[in-house]
């Protein structure tokens, strides 16, 4: 049996075609590439409550985006989730503003236009991709809530995580409470 010879158009044609599904394949699996940064579901949602929303609140949560090895040499960068949860079993919890700061304090991004309300035990979570370093060292979240006087206070709190090679990483960062401006 004689071997016919591949046109040299062929691996070319081959070599195109892996690297438009290698591309598409990379642009589906980038965070970066999801159209919401908020992920809350449907259900956990509500309408704002008849009650008054007596108690006003803000947290503070640190969000290391990058974080700096070896006094300053190297550079790790994490993903992270800001976790919202609504503490309380009987009480809709208002999420009136989340802010993402870099370590100057300047302002990147604020992700709620409307109040959202967040059901009793339900939560909600902002994303940050692992290659989005616009956050730097030192990156920081803030969260304007209300809820009905004597409900508990939601629970804040940011997972960053970090994959190279055939290293993983998280930190757990949790929210404080800070004064609120009137």
């Amino acid at each position: 049996m004689r071997a016919t010879p591949l046109s040299p158009a062929l691996p070319v044609l081959a070599l195109a075609l892996v690297g438009s599904v290698c591309a598409t394949e990379c642009a589906a699996r980038s965070p970066l590439a999801a159209a919401q940064p908020v992920v809350v579901s449907a259900d956990a949602t509500t309408s704002a409550p008849r009650e008054k929303l007596a108690v006003r609140g803000r947290t503070f949560i640190p969000l290391h985006s990058t974080l700096l090895g070896q006094g300053g040499v190297t550079r790790l960068n994490f993903s992270g989730a800001l976790s919202i949860h609504n503490a309380s079993a009987t009480n809709v919890l208002a999420i009136e503003k989340i802010e993402y700061r870099n370590g100057s304090g300047q302002l990147i991004e604020s992700y709620l236009s409307d109040p959202l309300y967040l059901k009793p035990y339900a939560s909600l979570q902002v994303l940050i991709a692992q290659d989005d370093v616009r956050g730097g060292t030192g990156a920081s979240f803030t969260v304007n809530w209300s809820t009905i006087e004597g409900s508990d206070e939601p629970l804040i709190e940011a997972i960053m995580t970090s994959f190279t090679g055939p290293h993983s990483y998280a930190i757990l960062s949790p929210g404080r409470r800070v004064s609120r401006p009137q």
